[in-house]
């Protein structure tokens, strides 16, 4: 099986006692906080969880430990008198929000993901994964931005986002702009995984309704194509 969304008893238990019961109550705050700017989205990954802000990783849970990725301490700026959670997420922050004040396609997921658990606002459609490797044998391990989940139709979506103006979406005449091989590429690893994805996804949701209690149903289905929605398109026709 090469796709798996486990998450066993007894990492649970470590990761919610202890030392790391600590941190795992501030990240948890801030999954079910109703400010959007300091929203944390957690996701299952094979036997780890991670938990992302911003648009990158703040924290993963593995073995029996949160670890966090040492690079992200060179984005200091701003972060020298806070709390070393604080601080985390303010280097996180450094490092994907551009100088420019820019957006970005990870922040615009992170906003979509807050109202999963938003304690005033639930959709009908809700991100439930981001950042997904469907098969690390199928297109060189690129992630698929999210997973979206119907809670009406049970249905998860595999959805790859990008603003018109990055060079993936460039084009020529009779071309083809790079994005659409990389939708193609997650078409097809869902239809050899279907199955898997399904019962994959439904130990994912068991453990968030547990952990930050919700109550999403089980998924039945998965939609056959992958998504591509365009963020930023123009009012008028460009050459593209």
């Amino acid at each position: 099986m090469s796709f798996i969304r486990t998450f066993d008893d007894g990492q649970i238990r470590k990761m919610t006692s202890g030392e790391n019961g600590k941190l795992f109550r501030l990240l948890k705050s801030d999954v079910l906080s109703d400010d959007a700017e300091n929203f944390v989205f957690p996701a299952v990954r094979k036997n780890e969880m991670y938990f992302y802000y911003k648009g990158g990783c703040l924290y993963r849970f593995k073995n029996g430990a949160f670890r966090r990725d040492k690079r992200f301490e060179l984005y200091d700026g701003g972060a020298e008198n806070l709390t070393p959670y604080e601080r985390a997420k303010k280097q996180e922050e450094n490092k994907f929000t551009k100088i420019k004040g820019g957006d970005t396609e990870r922040l615009r997921l992170n906003r979509l993901s807050f109202y999963t658990f938003s304690p005033k606002s639930r959709p009908q459609t809700v991100v439930i994964d981001a950042e997904v490797n469907l098969n690390g044998e199928i297109g060189g391990g690129k992630k698929c931005d999210m997973v979206l989940f119907d809670t009406q139709s049970k249905e998860l979506i595999f959805v790859e986002g990008k603003v018109f103006s990055d060079k993936r979406m460039l084009t020529s005449d009779g071309g083809v702009p790079k994005v659409v091989e990389q939708v193609l590429t997650y078409t097809d690893a869902i239809a050899r995984q279907s199955e898997e994805i399904v019962e994959q996804y439904g130990s994912h949701i068991k453990t968030v309704n547990l952990l930050f209690g919700t109550s999403y149903p089980l998924p039945e289905r998965v939609a056959p194509c992958a998504k591509l929605p365009v963020y930023d398109t123009p009012s008028a026709p460009t050459f593209n």
